[in-house]
C-alpha cells in the first residue's frame, strides 16, 4: 500500500485543509527502529498530532507526554487519583465530581506498558505502515470519511467520546481497540492546547483501512460529492425555473 499517495489523494478528495496523521503503536523491542524520531520534547499528546500535522516526526513516550490525563489513557503511566476519583476534571470546571468519575471509569485505555512508545508522523512522510491514521477537518469532511467506510459495508456508524480525551483515547486508542472509524468532536485538553479551529472535528480510523476509504472516495467523488458540494436541490429550491 502506497501510504504517501493515498494520504494526499484522501486530502485532494475530501478538501482537507490538514494532512492526515500516522500513529505507530511500538513494544519495547520496536523503539530503536525508531530513533531519527524526536522524543527530546514535552508536549500534549493532542500536542504530538499537532507538531506532527505541521511536518515534525516525533515518538511519544511516558516520560515526554505532559498530560497525565493523557498519559495515563495512553498506557504510559497509571490513573491518577484525582482523574479516578472526579477530583481533577471538576476542577476544571468540565465536570461534575461523579461525573467526572464516572467518565474515567468508563474512558476506552491502553492496558499499563502495553505500548512503550508512540511514533507520529504526517501519513505522506511517514517511513512506517500507521496503526491508526489521525484526521482533522469540517463536519462536511468527517460526513465523506464515514460514507467512505460505510459505502462498501453498509451498516450504521456508533461513535464514542466523553468530550474528554479527545485526541489521545477518542481518535487514537478507540480506532485501535475497535478496529473502527471514530468520530470526535474534540475536548477541553485539545480546544485549549492546540490550533485546531472552533469549526473543525477530528477522526481516527485504523491504518490499513485507508485503501479501501480512499477507493470509496473515488466513487462517491463522481457523482455523490460533487452533486451535494454544488447545492443542485437547494438551488432549485430557491431558483424555481
Amino acid at each position: 500500500m502506497n501510504y504517501q499517495e493515498l494520504s494526499e489523494e484522501l486530502v485532494r478528495i475530501l478538501h482537507l485543509e490538514l494532512p492526515p496523521v500516522g500513529v505507530k503503536f511500538l513494544k519495547k523491542e520496536d523503539v530503536d527502529a525508531f530513533q531519527d524520531y524526536n522524543s527530546d520534547v514535552k508536549y500534549t499528546f493532542c500536542q504530538f498530532l499537532m507538531r506532527a500535522q505541521e511536518g515534525e516526526r516525533l515518538l511519544a513516550n511516558g516520560d515526554n507526554v505532559a498530560c497525565a490525563n493523557g498519559a495515563s489513557a495512553l498506557g504510559f503511566r497509571p490513573v491518577p487519583d484525582k482523574l479516578k476519583t472526579g477530583e481533577f476534571l471538576e476542577n476544571m470546571g468540565s465536570f461534575a465530581r461523579d461525573a467526572g468519575k464516572k467518565a474515567m471509569e468508563e474512558l476506552p485505555r491502553f492496558e499499563l506498558n502495553k505500548y512503550a512508545a508512540i511514533a507520529v508522523s504526517r501519513v505522506a512522510y511517514a517511513d512506517f505502515e500507521p496503526d491508526v491514521i489521525s484526521v482533522q477537518g469540517k463536519p462536511e469532511h468527517l460526513m465523506w470519511l464515514s460514507l467512505g467506510v460505510l459505502h462498501h459495508e453498509g451498516g450504521r456508524l456508533n461513535f464514542s467520546t466523553a468530550i474528554s480525551n479527545g485526541s489521545c483515547s477518542d481518535i487514537t486508542v478507540v480506532p485501535q481497540l475497535t478496529q473502527k472509524i471514530n468520530v470526535t468532536l474534540g475536548c477541553y485538553g485539545c480546544r485549549n492546547a492546540t490550533s485546531i479551529p472552533d469549526e473543525h472535528l477530528l477522526a481516527g480510523f485504523p491504518g490499513h483501512q485507508l485503501e479501501a476509504i480512499v477507493s470509496s472516495l473515488r466513487v462517491l467523488g463522481e457523482k455523490s460529492m460533487p452533486r451535494t458540494r454544488a447545492k443542485k436541490a437547494y438551488n432549485r429550491l430557491i431558483n424555481p425555473k
